[in-house]
């Protein structure tokens, strides 16, 4: 069943200090089936967190429209947990206050925010760390309360910027099997933006490569590889040939790039 639906969606953004206006995207269609990960992977600049961004109702369409459950996405809403690249937390505000901040603007009892909060502290690891400021917490900590965050109002759909995008190599590793270990038991409906080959086909069930800007999906590449996954995979023969896959497709288009810069 589809869950989400991207219909001929477009952006071009108007001209600017005597520039011509940029084309983003041209017309996409994307659907995400109910309970799908799917990645989105591309050069710089290919539209691919524009694309996200429209989805989220954080922009608009030049053309086409986005619907999620068959209504369509005019703006922002609840539905839609929304996880960017760069820290998002809410200094004034405690771990399990950051987490419990949606269903607040909600009016949900103070009583059902705790029980929620404290469910998802402990699913992403930060137990003992409920009542701690951003400033003192790490950036992966920080990036599991922004995801932690996105869950508590039990979105249909979980959209991920280049989360992991600013951590260490090891702290990323471990993020990217929390991540997929959340989904792989509450079986979330996931798009997730990354230019990171490995990590598209690690966490992925199907990699959406775009082309170089004007943006356009170029591949759709179904992920069979088996469930729970662990680091392990990704010395596997089958995951060495989608990488193999994926570098010469993203190349491909990376050289497009360069040959316009």
């Amino acid at each position: 069943m589809t869950k989400l639906r991207i219909d001929q969606v477009s952006r071009t953004f108007p001209a600017r200090g005597g520039h011509a206006p940029t084309r983003a995207l041209e017309p996409t269609n994307l659907d995400v089936g109910d309970n799908d990960f799917v990645t989105i992977l591309g050069p710089s600049g290919c539209g691919k967190s524009t694309l996200l961004r429209i989805v989220a109702g954080l922009d608009r369409p030049t053309s086409g429209r986005v619907t999620l459950d068959g209504r369509e996405v005019t703006g922002p809403g609840a539905d839609r947990g929304m996880v960017f690249q760069s820290y998002t937390l809410f200094p004034w505000l405690t771990v399990r206050e950051n987490i419990a901040f949606g269903l607040r603007e909600r009016g949900v009892s103070q009583a059902e925010r705790h029980k929620v909060a404290d469910g998802l502290i402990k699913q992403v690891g930060l137990t003992g760390f409920e009542n701690h400021w951003a400033k003192q917490l790490s950036g992966g900590m920080q990036q599991r309360t922004a995801i932690a965050r996105a869950l508590a109002n039990d979105p249909k759909i979980l959209l991920l910027d280049e989360p992991f995008g600013a951590l260490d190599n090891q702290t990323r590793a471990l993020m990217q099997e929390m991540l997929l270990g959340i989904w792989e038991r509450d079986q979330k409906t996931v798009l997730f933006v990354t230019h990171d080959i490995e990590e598209a086909i690690f966490l992925g069930s199907r990699v959406v490569v775009m082309s170089a800007r004007p943006g356009r999906i170029k591949a759709d590449i179904a992920i069979d590889l088996p469930h729970p996954r662990s680091y392990k995979i990704k010395t596997t023969p089958e995951f060495t040939a989608l990488k193999e896959r994926l570098v010469e497709e993203i190349r491909t288009e990376a050289l497009k790039v360069a040959a316009h810069a």
